[in-house]
């Protein structure tokens, strides 16, 4: 049991920072953030770190305050050099990477651990053209 323990805590853990990665894109800091969901600053930085579980009622709350999918939430984040080269993408002038594009790409990459950034662009060539369906 204690293994299941462990595991539940590292799904929260998961969740909020998928959550913090979430807001920080959108440009809220947290007390700015706990207005928009109606909670405390203590309480947004609670669940950003794990500190304390989340019911599915409340990850749909945040995933709307957010303009994401409740799903997109519970994927979690990726691992660090992911990350970098989803928010190097995002921040592409180039590219033009759209928020919703963001969010497919955010869930895709967890089927395909450490990709490197053209499957990426590849990814988001499939979502423009139509020929791909979108996961959220």
């Amino acid at each position: 049991m204690e293994n299941d323990a462990g595991k539940g805590k590292q799904v929260v853990k998961s969740i909020g920072k998928a959550m913090q990665f979430w807001r920080k894109l959108e440009g809220h800091d947290q007390k700015d953030f706990s207005e928009v969901i109606g909670t405390s600053r203590s309480y947004v930085a609670k669940l950003e770190n794990g500190h304390v579980g989340v019911s599915i009622n409340r990850i749909a709350e945040i995933a709307e305050a957010l303009g994401i999918s409740p799903y997109t939430l519970m994927r979690g984040v990726p691992e660090k050099e992911e990350l970098e080269a989803l928010l190097d993408l995002y921040t592409d002038d180039d590219l033009r990477v759209t928020k919703s594009e963001m969010e497919d790409l955010f869930c895709e990459r967890l089927r395909n651990h450490r990709v490197p950034r053209e499957y990426y662009i590849h990814l988001l060539e499939l979502f423009r053209s139509g020929k791909y369906n979108r996961v959220a």
